[in-house]
């Protein structure tokens, strides 16, 4: 996500966009994304936005994954960028297929976060989709830093996928210009 104008220690800061975005792009490229393709993400302001707008672009249909329902997310995991990110995600909200946090993982322990949840939906779904010859690929908007954010966070995620021998690209906000 987009860091908050008053996070300490930045992971992507709200000017960095534009150089993620050529970075999203670029890769994309690389992996010839276009309309025979699916392209499945959280929708939360930053990364996932970017993605999400450069597969249309594309030509890839989107599905986005809500870990709440749509009022919940945007006001936990949009608004804080901004109203121009809130606007975006209307955009691609409604235009994609979506899915909120399904009651079929109830089944999973406790313990894991609705973020957590949702990545295992995410993955369990691309994994099904791929699963007649589809190539599987993740794209990571990460600053690399494991900061012990466990099940949910990025770290989790990029291991998950790595398991199911996914192809994994990975932009970090802090390193490119």
């Amino acid at each position: 996500m987009i860091d908050a104008p008053d996070r300490p220690a930045p992971r992507f800061p709200a000017f960095k966009a534009d150089a993620v975005r050529a970075e999203i792009a670029r890769q994309l490229a690389l992996w010839e994304i276009g309309e025979s393709d699916l392209a499945i993400c959280g929708g939360a302001s930053g990364g996932d936005i970017l993605f999400a707008e450069e597969c249309a672009r594309r030509g890839a249909r989107l599905r986005l994954f809500l870990a709440q329902g749509a009022d919940d997310f945007v006001r936990e995991s949009v608004q804080p960028a901004g109203e121009e990110w809130v606007r975006r995600f209307h955009g691609l909200h409604a235009g994609a297929e979506v899915q909120t946090l399904s009651e079929a993982l109830d089944a999973e322990p406790d313990d894991l976060s609705i973020y957590a949840r949702v990545n295992l939906q995410m993955i369990e779904n691309a994994q099904g989709e791929a699963a007649n010859g589809g190539k599987l690929y993740a794209l990571l908007v990460w600053d690399e830093e494991a900061r012990g954010d466990g099940p949910g966070g990025t770290a989790d995620f990029e291991s998950r996928v790595r398991q199911l021998g996914a192809g994994i690209a990975i932009i970090n906000p802090l390193s490119i210009r």
